[in-house]
């Protein structure tokens, strides 16, 4: 059901198909952590390492970004389907 709701939302909404770009930076962030010189560091941030302030900045920012495509792409659709599927019935 799941799978179905995501691709006929991508379908018949391509409007909101950019939602599915939002939760990108953050995984690309989380990503290349370790290769960007200015996080990979043994220098501190707010008394812990860089690294681990960097990572937890950017997975508390990715909650939001995969709430905003489960809200505003996915569950649309499933409402959607729930009313055709009663009135079919």
């Amino acid at each position: 059901m799941q799978r179905e709701a995501i691709l006929g939302a991508i379908e018949d909404s391509p409007q909101r198909r950019w939602l599915l770009l939002v939760p990108v930076a953050p995984v690309l962030a989380l990503v290349t952590a370790v290769w960007l010189p200015f996080v990979n560091t043994a220098e501190l941030w707010l008394g812990m390492p860089r690294l681990l302030v960097w990572c937890s900045a950017w997975v508390l920012l990715l909650l939001p970004a995969l709430a905003a495509v489960e809200f505003g792409l996915v569950r649309p659709f499933e409402d959607g389907l729930r009313v055709e599927e009663a009135s079919l019935r």
